[in-house]
């Protein structure tokens, strides 16, 4: 007899977790409180870790198809100078694999489609949850008062998750990291490569995707509360930021349409959650780690969550027993990748003292490629357990 799962959100985090579920044999029902899915929204890219997940629960090929091959390419400063570059060659050859960027609508479309018949119940609002125990299932509650049971349920509720608290109550509050963010998808205007440029106090990246389009992404430190409900006046805040930065950023800028921006204040978790599991419960991505979006990892880590839950309540006796495997490994290695977030955002794109700039750009100056990919690999050389594949 199969065990049945809920899954709650339908993010990469929660569509990942349902198509790994599936693939072990699992009945599977999927709960978004969006009225639809998303149509819109930014870029992300994937590095190797992600994208061997993505493998591991059958819909590497899927996504693949839907992604532009692009890389970490060139770190530069804010005058255009070239501070690091990272060849393909040299990403594929240590790590299997490019990086792969995606327009998130069209990466969640492709894990939808995994999920072959199996239909999202878009505009249901799970506002709590019972973990149950090894005698009893766990129970979710929904916004209109009724309840769905289940041998196991999956918190991919976000940041500012309503479920969270059953497992970890004692669990510190997302908090502001000390950047605002403006992020757009537009007709690519020429841009070949993907670069990243760290100035004084804010950050710039430039991402081809797969159809055409670009996406950018600028942020900035500063205080809470600055993103408005006037996409036309947070484009000029943006432009207003950005003016004096090198080429191609004020034409990138220029050739952006309001309509195209939002802009978002970034939320993360100080500190590592004390549980990711409690009872028939898990916590996935942003969820259980919010963090900065500075070593790009968000989505990485939420993919690596649902290979390794799946994996770990699939092989175990019970579910129980499962999901305290699936605590013990993934809460070190999400901690590092979350404490290792927080210290990339202050060494990058929050440092603003103009002597401690200069001094952090002489160093990265100086810095072989070599390094940089050790420092990816504690990232990307990830490798995923294997799913008792029954699907």
């Amino acid at each position: 007899m199969s065990k049945s799962a809920i899954v709650v959100g339908a993010g990469i985090a929660g569509l990942t977790t349902a198509n790994a579920l599936l693939r072990c044999g699992w009945d599977v029902q999927v709960l978004e409180r969006s009225s639809e899915p998303r149509t819109t929204g930014a870029g992300i890219v994937l590095l190797a870790n992600g994208l061997r997940g993505l493998d591991a629960a059958g819909v590497g090929d899927a996504v693949r198809a839907v992604g532009e091959r692009t890389y970490p390419g060139t770190l530069r400063d804010g005058a255009g100078r070239t501070l690091v570059h990272v060849s393909p060659e040299q990403i594929a050859a240590r790590f299997g694999t490019v990086a792969i960027a995606f327009h998130r609508p069209s990466l969640q479309e492709a894990l939808l489609g995994g999920l072959g018949d199996l239909a999202v119940t878009y505009g249901a609002s799970a506002v709590a949850v019972d973990p149950g125990d090894t005698a009893r299932p766990a129970t979710v509650t929904l916004e209109d008062g009724s309840t769905l049971s289940a041998d196991l349920v999956v918190a991919a509720d976000g940041v500012r998750s309503r479920l969270r608290a059953a497992i970890a109550p004692d669990a510190a509050e997302p908090v502001y990291v000390g950047s605002t963010t403006w992020l757009a998808v537009l007709d690519n205007p020429g841009v070949t490569e993907m670069s990243q440029t760290w100035g004084p106090g804010g950050e710039f990246g430039l991402i081809t995707l797969g159809d055409g389009r670009l996406y950018w992404y600028g942020t900035q430190v500063g205080p809470v509360g600055r993103p408005t409900s006037d996409p036309a006046v947070d484009l000029a805040a943006a432009r207003a930021v950005f003016a004096d930065w090198h080429d191609p950023i004020p034409e990138v800028l220029a050739a952006t349409r309001p309509e195209q921006v939002q802009q978002l204040d970034l939320y993360g978790f100080p500190k590592p959650i004390p549980r990711m599991a409690g009872g028939r419960v898990a916590l996935v991505g942003d969820a259980a780690h919010a963090m900065p979006p500075n070593v790009g990892q968000g989505g990485g880590q939420g993919i690596e969550d649902a290979v390794v839950l799946a994996a770990s309540v699939s092989g175990a006796d019970s579910v129980v027993e499962g999901l305290a495997h699936y605590d013990r490994v993934r809460r070190p290695r999400t901690a590092g990748v979350l404490r290792s977030a927080w210290a990339s955002a202050r060494f990058g794109e929050q440092l603003g003292n103009p002597a401690l700039v200069g001094l952090r750009n002489a160093a990265l100056s100086v810095v072989p490629a070599r390094l940089m990919l050790d420092g990816m690999a504690r990232f990307a050389s990830w490798t995923p357990p294997a799913l008792p594949t029954v699907r």
